[in-house]
């Protein structure tokens, strides 16, 4: 090829391309090299390498010094120098210019080197491009660090593979003792808000991964180390590759104070605060219930009516004080006479509710039933009590005797109201009353 072919091939490339002396001084260059180094072509020839006016740097943005450019390399090694990237501020200019560069020698027939070509295209947008990814990168690191959230991010098998340091924090774990668990892990005790259980193949995670479709605010209990069940709520992101599922994230809030708090208030609402018993209010909701119950099944259901026959005088010898430990033992004797699906009520002062559910579906049956349990309970309640108090530091043993009267009511399932079952208890119980107290009166 010519050299005038030659040359203009060299000058219609969009890289640049500069031949130096073996001195170093510039002997040629074409318009897109100059173009980048901010001077004109003619400008370019006679100046060196290390011509005062142009600076250089590393990837890193740190200054290059002279005998580290690629030409000076070149000369002192006598071997080419590979792609290198590096930064030019050219004359005039503030901005870097960045280039990815190659130098190599040429030699003469004594072996020396004659001149070295350089050439370079502009990668600025790239380098801008990842510059900017790595901010991103750092931006997300930085979020994913702090944000008081926990974040785990679990693969494609439910395998936990990162965690955040809230989440750490929340669960009280290490990231060695997080990675490799899965949420269908027996560990986490998970249970529901009710207290039951919430089996792991439901939790947020498993059911974004299976269905591929975000999940959001789950509320569940999980066993923590450290503290006894940490409360969270929790969503999940599936993440797609190829339109397949390759992941899942979660993000989960610690609302266990406010879970207490909401707990405390339905306690407050809902609980009589000195015996823990079902208070007036969530007696209603129970006896509506197990009527409905009843209504379904075609099983009796009852209602009893305590009340205590002797409570007023121990409240005037020893003070409420000692009138609330006799209430408190009281409720725990009732509570221990029947089972779990019935309810135990403090209905106000020294009454007490109860109501009895899944009975015979005969009536005469049913009957017999409800009277042995509340002759059962009317036994229970007229052992003695020992009550122990405080006084003037010392423990003091209080015994006392205190028998019941109680009245029941089966449900009329066809006609009966909760007003009207617990009048009709109502009256039988005082009709114990009336006929000597601590026995039992059916309506």
């Amino acid at each position: 090829m010519k050299s005038t072919n030659l040359s203009r091939v060299l000058q219609n490339l969009n890289t640049g391309v500069v031949i130096h002396a073996a001195d170093t001084r510039i002997v040629f260059s074409n318009r897109r090299a100059a173009e980048l180094l901010g001077l004109t072509e003619a400008q370019m020839l006679g100046k060196t390498a290390i011509d005062p006016g142009w600076h250089f740097v590393d990837e890193n943005h740190i200054p290059l010094l002279p005998h580290e450019y690629p030409v000076s390399k070149v000369i002192s090694t006598r071997t080419p120098v590979g792609e290198t990237v590096v930064g030019v501020i050219a004359p005039g200019r503030t901005a870097i210019g960045w280039m990815q560069c190659t130098a190599f020698p040429e030699f003469d027939e004594a072996h020396e080197v004659q001149r070295i070509v350089v050439n370079f295209h502009d990668i600025s947008a790239l380098k801008g491009a990842q510059e900017t990814l790595r901010t991103s990168e750092r931006s997300y690191r930085r979020l994913f660090e702090t944000v008081p959230q926990g974040v785990v991010y679990q693969n494609d098998q439910g395998e936990i593979t990162a965690a955040n340091p809230a989440a750490l924090r929340i669960l009280g774990l290490s990231l060695e003792q997080m990675q490799g668990r899965t949420s269908m892990d027996a560990k986490w005790n998970a249970i529901r808000e009710d207290g039951s259980p919430f089996p792991g193949h439901l939790h947020p995670t498993m059911e974004a991964l299976r269905t591929g479709e975000p999940v959001h605010g789950v509320v569940m209990g999980v066993s923590a180390r450290g503290r006894d069940y940490v409360w969270i709520s929790c969503s999940a992101t599936p993440l797609y590759a190829d339109g397949k599922v390759i992941e899942v994230y979660a993000i989960f809030e610690d609302i266990t104070d406010r879970k207490t708090l909401q707990m405390q208030v339905q306690e407050l609402a809902f609980y009589d605060p000195l015996t823990k018993l079902p208070n007036r209010r969530l007696l209603g909701d129970r006896m509506a219930q197990a009527i409905a119950a009843s209504r379904r099944s075609g099983n009796a259901g009852a209602l009893l009516v305590v009340d205590l026959d002797s409570f007023k005088p121990l409240n005037d010898a020893h003070g409420h004080m000692v009138g609330d430990l006799l209430l408190i033992e009281v409720a725990a004797r009732l509570s221990a006479g029947v089972r779990q699906v019935d309810t135990v009520a403090r209905f106000g002062g020294d009454e007490f509710v109860i109501v009895i559910c899944e009975l015979h579906d005969q009536r005469t049956a049913a009957m017999e039933q409800v009277q042995a349990i509340a002759e059962k309970l009317r036994q229970a309640l007229a052992l003695p009590y020992t009550l122990r108090i405080e006084v003037a530091g010392k423990q003091v043993c209080i015994t006392h005797h205190c028998s019941a009267s109680i009245g029941f009511a089966l449900f009329d399932t066809d006609s009966d109201n909760a007003d009207e079952i617990l009048r009709r208890a109502d009256g039988a119980m005082y009709q114990s009353k009336h006929d000597g107290r601590n026995r039992v009166t059916a309506a």
